[in-house]
């Protein structure tokens, strides 16, 4: 059997060192033949010194050099690249458990499912007492996947390669380097369109260890942000929604969130954490300003659309 793994990283070379050293206690089974592929997008660090030192007695690992940014450009070019028709997609700050390849491949293997998603757990150094299930879904925490359709989230899925005879490659104009978020979204929404079975797989799981400084109030904001750029474009470009008077309503939605946080006062950025009523805030005013931006575009899909237009003229359509 194989199966070929892949993992994005730019600049990240100590996290990517330690998700490499854990993986040499993962299991691959008999018979079967594993590569690795770590797509480095544009790294200036050590990472690529990494890379070459890493040394696993049953996978293969191969760095490919993806110079231009884009996490969904770097995983494309890894999906081509890939030798297999099971392709494992995980991050470069996880630690997976012994059996990850076999319990996340045998699904894909065996044609019971297009696509599989994962468990996520969270490091336990992020714990924090005022974690909401919206900020551990924010750090891509997924304790339980959905029965039905579970969503892919990238930290920990399994993709048939056969997905893209059908549905376009990531779309290169969502995810980190771009919006920060979406491209893992956009094709679970492509897939469950196209009728595909997604699997959930709960008898693994990888455990998520991203930096703590996720956890402060810029990065909360950052993503806040991030999120509603998202959202935006799914709306315009691919759901073909719209939004009445976006701009006005989202000076609206400003100046409540600002009048709210004078009556309450402003943590430094520096510090920990960021309440769910103003990360709701923030999200649905960028969402709606930078819908005002996208709806001046041409619409890059055909309503909820399998592939890009050819018009779109990006990479992957």
């Amino acid at each position: 059997m194989d199966c070929s793994i892949i993992i994005c990283t730019r600049n990240r070379a100590e996290c990517l060192r330690n998700t490499l050293r854990t993986f040499e206690s993962v299991t691959v089974p008999d018979g079967w033949q594993v590569e690795m592929i770590i797509a480095d997008n544009g790294s200036s660090d050590d990472t690529v010194e990494v890379i070459e030192k890493a040394v696993h007695e049953s996978i293969g690992i191969r760095n490919l050099p993806v110079p231009v940014s884009g996490k969904s450009r770097a995983q494309n070019a890894a999906v081509m690249a890939a030798r297999s028709d099971v392709l494992l997609f995980t991050d470069d700050d996880v630690v997976p458990a012994r059996d990850w390849i076999r319990r996340m491949a045998e699904p894909l293997i065996g044609r019971r499912c297009m696509a599989v998603a994962g468990r996520i757990l969270l490091g336990e150094e992020l714990e924090r007492p005022w974690l909401t299930p919206m900020h551990r879904r924010w750090l891509a925490e997924v304790n339980q996947p959905a029965a039905e359709s579970p969503e892919l989230v990238g930290a920990n899925m399994g993709i048939h390669r056969s997905v893209f005879d059908t549905i376009s490659l990531f779309d290169e104009e969502l995810g980190p380097g771009v919006t920060g978020f979406g491209e893992e979204t956009l094709l679970w929404l492509q897939m469950k369109e196209a009728g595909m079975r997604i699997l959930p797989v709960t008898e693994t799981h990888v455990t998520h260890h991203p930096d703590p400084s996720r956890l402060d109030r810029s990065n909360w904001l950052a993503a806040a942000t991030n999120h509603g750029k998202t959202h935006a474009y799914l709306f315009h470009h691919w759901k073909h929604e719209t939004l009445s008077r976006p701009l006005l309503t989202s000076r609206w939605t400003r100046l409540k969130h600002r009048l709210r946080r004078i009556a309450g006062g402003t943590p430094p950025l520096s510090s920990e954490g960021c309440p769910e009523w103003e990360l709701c805030y923030l999200t649905r005013a960028s969402t709606l300003e930078e819908f005002a931006r996208q709806s001046r575009i041409p619409r890059k899909y055909p309503p909820r659309g399998l592939r890009k237009n050819q018009t779109a003229g990006v990479a992957g359509a």
